[in-house]
């Protein structure tokens, strides 16, 4: 949601001024924006101060400060200083409005000032300055969308992974995300305490959705135990972000965590595996930038000469990127993974625009790399290549698979339909990342 707030000195053409603001509202609704804020002019300081503290008791996720003609640099800086919202300063492409005149000065004044903002410049007609402005409303409401959830740690330190490790108070103050810990025995005592019933239901419901089921019911059963167990656990608690550490406990004991992440990462849940806490804060980034799904998987092979990645998971990849789920089979487990084994899911992602991204860190600053490209369905044979009995995507990349190569910081790799490399840029302009957005012909 967007808060217009429109400026003007009422010396200056005020005609102009309400012209734009008028416009600008009709482009943004145009553009799929909800837009709320006065449609009437504001003149002084305190005025604007009012308007915006209105409009972040509204819940904006971010407010657009048009400049409707001349105006005082200070009524923007004081606004700022006062409201904790991201802001956008707007200058329409009007001769006789001097809006521009009063960017210049309004965006210099707060660069100096060092107070962030993201400054906009062109005519509501433009089409390309929509997309933009779109894309740092998609990013304002990604950051508000993090800003005070809790994720849940599912057990504790997966071998070795440091890139799956995060510091508690970096995540706090740079995301505002509050990361807790759950112990595992405590998801292992809930699953066996749920009654055969409940178990037999989701059971019947899985037979009736998926293609093939080829696993074990002894591990089937377990495998749903425990879906149903984090499940209740998550919804108990109020997390809806989790990074579940499956190996080497629960695999060689008791199940592994695939067929119930996987599930839950379909039913609004954002869930990561082998306690990846910076996959999951990229999860939910790519949810809230989509509105959709957000996969979790391994960067298994690079063909530089198709320009194609393929991201290959154990089987916590969500069933509903299948082309359709009477496509998804259940296997067990391969034997060397664990020794309890359990059920995974196998199937292709399915043909579609997509985004790849990741966080990582270079030397404690957090950066995220990311890139366009399409997913391409195809056929099980191929699977054995990687893994035969595994989830599979097949990513054919916007951008040169080299310079992917020195960005690749991690096993693991995320994705969700949809191209969102813009929304992701503003995302880190916003939180003060280095973004490593990849596209053919960037320098």
């Amino acid at each position: 949601m967007v808060g217009l707030i429109t400026l003007s000195l009422a010396r200056e053409r005020t005609d102009l001024a309400e012209a734009f603001g008028r416009n600008a509202a009709q482009a943004l609704e145009s553009a799929g924006l909800k837009v709320c804020g006065t449609r009437e002019l504001v003149f002084e300081t305190e005025q604007c101060l009012a308007a915006a503290r209105r409009l972040k008791e509204e819940n904006v996720d971010c407010v657009l400060l048009l400049l409707g003609t001349w105006v005082f640099a200070p009524t923007v800086v004081d606004t700022l200083r006062a409201v904790d919202l991201p802001f956008g300063i707007w200058a329409e492409d009007n001769p006789g409005s001097f809006s521009l005149t009063a960017g210049g000065v309004v965006h210099g004044s707060l660069d100096e000032l060092g107070l962030k903002h993201r400054f906009f410049y062109g005519s509501p007609k433009s089409a390309r300055l929509l997309d933009e402005i779109s894309a740092f409303a998609s990013a304002a409401a990604c950051a508000r969308g993090l800003s005070g959830r809790r994720l849940a740690v599912i057990g504790g330190r997966v071998m070795g992974m440091y890139t799956t490790m995060a510091d508690i108070i970096q995540v706090k103050s740079l995301f505002g995300v509050e990361i807790e810990h759950i112990d595992t025995v405590r998801i292992h005592m809930t699953a066996e305490s749920l009654a055969a019933g409940e178990v037999a239901k989701v059971k019947k419901s899985l037979l009736e959705r998926f293609g093939k089921v080829h696993t074990e019911e002894a591990i089937l059963d377990k495998s749903i135990r425990l879906y149903i167990a984090l499940k209740t656990v998550l919804e108990k608690e109020n997390y809806e972000i989790a990074a579940v550490k499956c190996q080497e406990e629960m695999i060689n004991h008791y199940a592994c965590f695939c067929l119930a992440t996987s599930l839950l990462n379909n039913e609004g849940f954002t869930i990561s595996c082998e306690a990846d806490i910076n996959a999951a804060l990229m999860m939910s980034i790519l949810r809230a930038a989509s509105g959709g799904i957000a996969l979790f998987g391994d960067v298994n092979h690079l063909d530089h000469e198709r320009g194609e990645l393929r991201i290959v998971n154990c089987g916590s990849m969500p069933t509903l990127m299948a082309g359709s789920e009477k496509k998804v089979d259940l296997e067990n487990q391969y034997e060397y993974m664990g020794e309890a084994g359990g059920a995974t899911v196998v199937f292709s992602v399915r043909s579609s625009p997509v985004t790849i991204a990741r966080l990582f860190r270079l030397s404690g600053r957090y950066a995220m790399v990311a890139a366009e490209g399409s997913t391409a369905e195809f056929p099980r044979e191929r699977f054995k290549e990687a893994r035969e009995y595994w989830p599979h995507a097949l990513v054919r990349l916007d951008c040169d698979s080299h310079d992917l190569v020195q960005n690749i910081r991690s096993n693991h790799m995320h994705l969700c339909f949809g191209k969102h490399l813009e929304a992701l840029r503003e995302f880190c302009r916003l939180k003060g990342l280095e973004f490593i957005g990849l596209a053919r012909g960037a320098q």
